[in-house]
């Protein structure tokens, strides 16, 4: 039964996940890929004539709406919600299970990559501490596309890694493979995928010369897969091979509709004229209010824009940058701040890291274009800072989480350092990890919303509802001022010392966002009016499967020293 741990690994914490979930929508951006992928779903259309979220991109070339995530992350969305259609009409509870699935499964492939060099015992400690140390733990609860990112990146890197220790072609497709997938996910992907190509291709020149033609033309076959995917789909929306809607001109958007309004408008008129009443099964009838609700989109999204364009200017790439000293802040912000930073938030990472330098010179070169990926991201959402390197107001720094399988490998080197060897280093780690997990629990008990809609509430007061400025002051609150943070504020929440805003707004206190707590209180959004013995069952067969998976995984490496 050896080669099943892996499974149990995803079971294990696909069902922690669940437990600890909210089982909800919570941001914009969920919004946006949800209702777009629902659309699909029903009208076999990638692309909406409707402007049904904030989220969006207008296309000039075929003037339809599309969700700011990419079709990787559109796609499988789309696939759960016909299963939840299949399944249960009556429950959407199979749609919110996306991102569980997708973080369990990412972890998993941390344990077998780390298992590729440590031995069992460990690698199961190393991943435990991954899958709830990290804000892999917090962002599983939440419809976002960044755990569908990790687990690109992370199959990726572990086929790479195969085929380093087992020299064989199928295992570089699978790795191309997975790295053209990314380009479908993020705006950001390129990053890893341009840098993780180089590193592929000088794996694959290390490990064996006589075949590199051969293997490296392995790697590209399955790299190219979802690169030209990636290319074509971009052709097909925006007229660019390279424009995914996030670099779009906002000049170039705005003329397009103030040209293609008048179009629609007189298309409505037309079929408005053939309509004798209002039938809800008359064409005619169908077909007018159709381009109505089209004409209102276009309209109400060439507002927006303009609004945009007087606030920002004409480019959609804008940097939130003062310079030199600002950047260097970003990079701070995402660090070390304590706020939401990766080592303030992980703070085992930092430990991880210490002995890598004993290895530098033996493996440079690896060394060299794995940071380059991480300074890539780094650097990208520093120059951004402070308002997005955190991604929104989400728990830690979401859009750093495809970086996090390259620090999470250092433990590898850590591992077989003489560093780890030594009592006091071990005792710090481990006391590292602990607070590390505590932290991640903080951050899943309160829906962070709660912390975010008081700051808005404030900064309405303070600055009014005439332009955007409220949204600026209350987000650049949430980055950069401890004060707002979402740790601190959960702990508050939970303990229900509550700041004037959240008592204003009025927020519930404790531990209001999870799902066992939720169902064992029968209280909050998802059990609230509804009978909660079926998610009682629900949550009994959860809590039997996470314990029987951790049973069988204890036993199976309670006996042994591998």
């Amino acid at each position: 039964m050896k080669k099943y741990d892996h499974i149990l690994i995803f079971v294990l914490f696909l069902t922690v996940y669940i437990i600890f979930s909210n089982q909800r929508v919570t941001t914009s951006m969920d919004i946006d890929v949800l209702r777009y992928a629902s659309d699909w779903v029903e009208s076999g259309y990638y692309g909406s004539e409707q402007k049904l979220s904030s989220g969006i991109a207008y296309s000039p070339k075929t003037k339809l709406f599309y969700p700011m995530e990419g079709i990787g992350v559109t796609a499988p969305l789309a696939v759960f919600i016909q299963l939840s259609k299949f399944l249960s009409s009556e429950s959407d509870f199979e749609i919110y299970l996306f991102n569980q699935v997708f973080s369990a499964l990412a972890v998993m492939f941390i344990y077998l990559m780390l298992i590729l060099f440590i031995k069992k015992r460990k690698s199961i400690v190393y991943t435990a501490v991954f899958a709830f140390g990290t804000p892999v733990f917090v962002h599983s609860k939440y419809l976002l596309p960044e755990p569908l990112t990790l687990l690109a990146v992370t199959t990726a890197m572990y086929f790479l890694l195969k085929f380093r220790s087992k020299p064989k072609s199928h295992y570089l497709f699978f790795s191309g493979l997975s790295t053209g997938y990314t380009l479908l996910t993020r705006p950001d992907a390129p990053i890893f995928a341009g840098i993780f190509f180089v590193l592929a291709v000088y794996t694959i020149w290390k490990t064996g010369k006589c075949l590199f033609v051969k293997n490296t033309v392995y790697y590209a076959l399955g790299f190219s897969v979802f690169a030209m995917t990636f290319l074509i789909s971009n052709d097909q929306r925006y007229g660019s091979f390279l424009e995914t809607g996030y670099t779009i001109s906002r000049e170039e958007v705005k003329a397009s509709l103030e040209k293609d309004l008048p179009e629609t408008y007189m298309r409505f008129e037309t079929a408005a004229k053939k309509v004798e009443k209002e039938d809800a099964s008359d064409e005619n009838y169908i077909e007018a209010i159709k381009y109505y609700r089209q004409y209102q989109s276009q309209q109400k999204f060439l507002e927006e824009t303009q609004k945009v364009i007087n606030e920002y200017g004409n480019e959609n790439t804008a940097f939130y940058t003062n310079g030199f000293l600002n950047f260097l802040h970003g990079i701070y912000l995402i660090l070390f701040s304590p706020n939401r930073s990766i080592f303030f938030l992980s703070p085992f990472l930092f430990m991880l890291l210490i002995p890598i330098y004993g290895y530098f010179r033996k493996f440079r070169i690896e060394f060299a274009l794995a940071g380059t990926v991480v300074a890539g991201y780094l650097i990208l959402y520093a120059l951004r800072a402070p308002l997005s390197y955190a991604g929104s107001a989400a728990w830690g720094v979401r859009y750093l989480l495809p970086v996090y399988p390259f620090l999470i490998l250092s433990a590898v080197f850590y591992e077989r350092s003489e560093f780890s060897r030594k009592k006091p280093a071990r005792n710090i780690f481990y006391s590292l990890c602990i607070l590390s997990v505590l932290f991640q629990i903080i951050g899943s008990s309160v829906n962070y919303q709660s912390v975010q809609m008081p700051l808005e509430y404030k900064c309405k007061q303070i600055y009014g509802t005439s332009d955007m400025t409220w949204a600026h002051e209350s987000r650049k609150s949430m980055m950069t001022d401890f004060s707002s943070s979402l740790l601190l504020n959960n702990m508050r929440i939970i303990s229900g010392s509550l700041t004037e805003e959240q008592k204003a707004y009025g927020v519930d206190t404790g531990p209001n966002d999870w799902f066992f707590w939720q169902v064992l209180k029968g209280e909050g959004r998802l059990v609230e009016g509804k009978d909660t013995g079926s998610f009682k069952a629900l949550l009994f067969l959860l809590l039997i499967t996470a314990a029987g998976s951790t049973y069988l995984l204890l036993r199976k490496t309670g006996g042994n020293k591998e």
